[in-house]
């Protein structure tokens, strides 16, 4: 059939569908005039032209038609195509008739026979200019719920970014504030106690002041460490700049930065990474991951534990895991771990203090690379942290 839009006639004399179908093909180039003898014949046309997509603009129905009657079918079509201008044309419809066909399929207009060819043209006219009218506010209100839907989500995303920078500003500050300044007063404290009074301390209670003191730079230095290259990744000063890394050396040299943690907590540090296992990632970024997964789960570890990191192939990634036999992590705090506005922190076994940043940290640097990163913990038994990486170069990467 025509793709052409179609206008409807259905009358039971031919004569008369005749005369209406050359009155309006001369008028109406455009458009495919269509001619249905009975109602019923009248939805087997309608059903085709719906299922073929083809516009029913104009249907011109007669009143008095065996079978089912004008109104009748032009409620039958309404409900179908409730755009569609509707004309009832007959010279025999009474009031009811009329009525129930302006009520039930929102009548157009009435044209009595015989009818006059310029009413008829006029008629038919003006129904085509009303029908393509409603039709361009029809598309232009799509578009314009379109544009306010697309607008609600752009306020949304920026509402939820700027929620997410005051987060990240005042995580920055709690950090300088709080626990970048502590350190420095245990720091400024035990060494305050060594210059003014060294000589009135015996060599066991030095020792332990020179060791606090150590041990306090060294996780200042973490802290330090990690926050610069957390402001670098925010500010955007922070580049990808990804190679093929060997993830046995990278966690290894990890283990050698921990191992005087570890060994102080009397922790067993395993590493089961296969020595040929290799990822395609930024090695800075990933040592970062690496280190702040292992002081953590040194953190949360009682001494005598065990901490392994192993792998698994997944395709074209690889899994790697750092799992402890720690105190592990409450189901209800699970899922603030990666979140900045939550400044979700705990002690460690030994009151060791953090910042919850390292985690952050994490998240970012994997996604950064590609990558996943999920937990998995039993309250009371241990954690397991697993990142996931690309083994090879994607074409798209440069």
């Amino acid at each position: 059939m025509n793709k052409r839009n179609v206008i409807l006639c259905i009358d039971d004399e031919v004569i008369v569908l005749d005369s209406l179908k050359e009155q309006l093909q001369n008028e109406y180039k455009n458009y495919m005039i269509e001619v249905a003898e009975s109602g019923e014949e009248a939805m087997e046309i309608i059903n085709e032209l719906i299922e073929d997509k083809i516009e029913v603009p104009v249907v011109i129905a007669d009143f008095i038609m065996p079978g089912m009657k004008g109104d009748k079918l032009l409620e039958k079509i309404h409900n179908l195509i409730p755009g569609t201008k509707n004309i009832l044309l007959t010279g025999q419809a009474n009031v009811e008739g009329v009525s129930n066909a302006v009520n039930k399929a929102n009548l157009y207009r009435f044209i009595a026979k015989p009818w006059e060819k310029d009413d008829l043209i006029l008629t038919v006219k003006e129904a085509l200019r009303s029908y393509n009218q409603e039709k361009t506010i029809l598309k232009q209100n799509v578009e314009l719920k379109e544009l306010n839907t697309d607008l609600e989500k752009k306020v949304e995303l920026r509402t939820r970014e700027l929620k997410e920078l005051n987060a990240t500003k005042d995580k920055f500050f709690s950090i300088i504030a709080h626990d970048l300044k502590n350190p420095f007063n245990t720091l400024l404290g035990f060494s305050e106690l060594l210059a003014t009074n060294i000589n009135s301390y015996k060599k066991t209670k030095i020792e332990e002041f020179i060791n606090i003191i150590f041990q306090t730079s060294k996780n200042t230095f973490l802290l330090l460490e990690n926050l610069l290259e957390w402001a670098r990744s925010q500010t955007g000063i922070l580049e990808l700049t990804p190679s093929i890394v060997d993830i046995y050396e990278l966690v290894d040299e990890n283990i050698d930065l921990v191992y005087n943690n570890a060994t102080n907590k009397k922790l067993e540090l395993i590493n089961n990474i296969p020595k040929d296992a290799k990822v395609f990632a930024d090695p800075n970024m990933i040592h970062t991951v690496i280190r702040n997964l292992l002081t953590n789960a040194i953190k949360y570890t009682k001494a005598g534990g065990k901490i392994e990191i192993s792998s698994k192939i997944q395709n074209s990634y690889i899994a790697i895991t750092v799992s402890d036999s720690g105190i592990g992590i409450k189901p209800e705090n699970l899922k603030k771990l990666f979140l900045i506005d939550e400044n979700f922190t705990t002690k460690g076994t030994a009151d060791e203090t953090g910042t919850g940043l390292g985690l952050i940290l994490c998240k970012e640097f994997v996604q950064k690379n590609g990558g996943e990163i999920c937990v998995k913990s039993i309250y009371g038994e241990g954690s397991e942290f697993t990142i996931k990486l690309r083994t090879k170069k994607l074409k798209s990467n440069p």
